[in-house]
């Protein structure tokens, strides 16, 4: 097999992504309007720690809780928690996290899972499967581990979504903000780096394995599980299936979170690239916002919005919102609805929830569904205003 060097792959990214690199992205500063044709109710609560949620054929709901537990909703009835058949790490920002269905769930009835292991000194991002019968998650298995292990409880990424033809998608961050470092270098600096997992999100099969078709096979020493890079901490993710794109919210730093159009093979410039400044002192982390072998984000928020799940909307209840994006926001408490065939200036409005939206769900009827984070974490149902 041919092989190419990682620092030829780096100049071949944009190449490979057949994406304008130095497209303008829309900015998001300011007021933004807000979505006052809504009716939001209380549907169960207090949760624990919701992070991740997931809508099964039947309409059930379920919730992963960061503590290691599950929780099902059906007819507005929550169950009982579950307990997560394998040891999470529960700290910082680590725990159970994501949730999705099998594309085959109907016939498999698997669940696919995302979560942290390890403790505070060695820490990684994990995803398992097992089958959902009755209530309680049954042969579990873990299919893949992040390659390296790092310290503090902090950038985990973690959201999964599979795409059309079956593979899985997920997110992994790229270890933490200083001065957590790997390598003797800030921990960031890893999401320029094909040899380890951080800052990527990495595609796999259903079992686990590499698809052959993914873009790093065959580049020296690059890891063969990683589908694009350049990530920070990629907590939203979503596939428009009747448009043919992948999206993925990633948290930046200071005022640089970013809403991405993802691609095979590209690299999405973190830590090269940012709108955001550095947390300890406002200083800069790069000296530019876009460069020739880097993807801009379509979306950049200069205003923090600290983006959980991301959702296309596609159901019937919100005709009006077909094909928009649904990104749940932690700081701005908020839902946000960004049209991504809008004008730069009416790209984007928002449900107020007045909490801190962790993730958002499509019910079968096309209402919505959110939670919110925190140990007193509810589920909340979002309808047409009468």
């Amino acid at each position: 097999m041919r092989r190419i060097s990682i620092t030829a792959s780096l100049l071949l990214a944009c190449a490979v992504s057949s994406l304008n690199c130095y497209a303008d992205p829309h900015i998001s500063r300011g007021a933004i309007p807000v979505e006052n044709k809504v009716k939001i109710s209380p549907v169960a609560g207090p949760i624990p720690y919701p992070w991740g949620l997931a809508l099964l054929p039947d309409g059930t709901l379920i919730i992963t809780q960061r503590d290691g537990k599950l929780r099902s909703v059906k007819g507005n009835q929550l169950t009982d928690a579950v307990d997560f058949p394998t040891n999470v790490l529960f700290e910082g920002q680590g725990g159970l996290l994501d949730v999705a269905a099998s594309p085959n769930f109907e016939k498999d009835q698997l669940l696919y899972f995302s979560y942290s292991t390890g403790n505070t000194e060695n820490n990684r991002t994990a995803i398992g499967r097992g089958k959902w019968q009755n209530g309680q998650l049954k042969d579990f298995e873990e299919i893949f581990k992040a390659a390296q292990g790092k310290k503090n409880s902090a950038h985990f990424g973690s959201r999964l979504a599979f795409l059309p033809d079956g593979t899985l998608l997920a997110s992994i961050g790229d270890g933490g903000n200083p001065p957590q470092d790997f390598l003797d270098v800030f921990a960031r600096e890893q999401g320029q780096n094909l040899q380890t997992h951080f800052g990527s999100v990495i595609r796999i099969k259903p079992d686990g394995s590499v698809p052959d078709d993914n873009p790093f096979i065959g580049v020296d020493g690059a890891l063969p599980e990683i589908w694009s890079f350049g990530h920070r901490n990629p907590q939203g993710l979503a596939i428009d299936h009747e448009n043919q794109i992948i999206w993925s919210s990633e948290h930046g730093p200071a005022a640089g979170d970013e809403l991405n159009q993802l691609k095979k093979g590209a690299n999405f410039g973190w830590p090269r690239v940012t709108f955001g400044r550095d947390y300890r002192d406002g200083s800069n982390i790069a000296f530019k916002i876009a460069g020739p072998e880097f993807v801009s984000p379509f979306l950049a928020w200069i205003d923090t919005h600290a983006p959980g799940g991301l959702t296309v909307y596609t159901g019937k209840a919100f005709p009006e919102w077909r094909g928009h994006l649904l990104s749940a926001g932690l700081v701005s408490q908020d839902l946000r609805l960004i049209n991504p065939q809008g004008d730069p200036l009416n790209t984007e409005s928002r449900i107020v929830i007045g909490e801190r939206v962790r993730d958002s769900e499509i019910g079968a009827d096309g209402t919505l569904y959110v939670i919110t984070d925190g140990p007193q974490g509810r589920l909340l149902r979002i309808d047409p205003a009468q």
